[in-house]
């Protein structure tokens, strides 16, 4: 019997050798937290991706949709509607400003376009791209565009980038864009 348990004790101990050369340790078991972590990493990621891949349609809609793309041709014409109304928008505040005084001065003024009447910017989600264009491709950092819910209808107008605050996901699509592509 003493060999028996000599063998025993032996063998155990091989084992033990060549598992400790192995060098291997068991595998961690992840906690529900790392799980949430991983959830979250992959959530982060799959948005980054989707912002990245719809912002750079508006970037280069016609090198993304292709030259005869009606979308693409949409796209770019809103992108100049955009301008034109900031554009506008500059002119009449630089006329009142420099023409104006306590008694006689603009005091409102609206600005008809025709992205207010688009689902795509009103409902979609997509005007923050619009944004973001004319943010960071056309260089306009002093007054941001807002379409402001007016009965049932919407209304362009521009508010001090200054004193702007955007909403949590719309600030995080600015974050994204502005770290992938600038």
């Amino acid at each position: 019997m003493s060999e028996t348990i000599y063998d025993a004790f032996s063998e155990f101990s091989k084992k033990f050798a060549r598992f400790k050369k192995s060098g291997e340790s068991l595998p961690k078991r992840k906690s529900e937290d790392d799980f949430l972590q991983d959830k979250i990493n992959a959530g982060e990621a799959a948005r980054k991706q989707a912002v990245s891949k719809s912002y750079r349609i508006y970037r280069d809609p016609f090198g993304e949709l292709g030259k005869t793309s009606e979308r693409a041709r949409a796209i770019y014409d809103d992108e100049q509607a955009l301008l034109r109304a900031y554009n506008l928008f500059k002119a009449v505040t630089k006329a009142s400003g420099g023409k104006s005084d306590k008694e006689t001065f603009v005091s409102s003024f609206t600005i008809e376009s025709p992205l207010a009447r688009k689902s795509a910017y009103t409902f979609g989600g997509n005007f923050i791209y619009l944004v973001c264009h004319l943010m960071f491709e056309e260089g306009v950092s002093d007054f941001v565009p807002v379409l402001n819910e007016e009965g049932a209808s919407y209304r362009l107008s521009f508010v001090p980038a200054a004193s702007f605050r955007f909403e949590q996901k719309d600030a995080d699509v600015i974050r994204i864009v502005r770290e992938t592509f600038y």
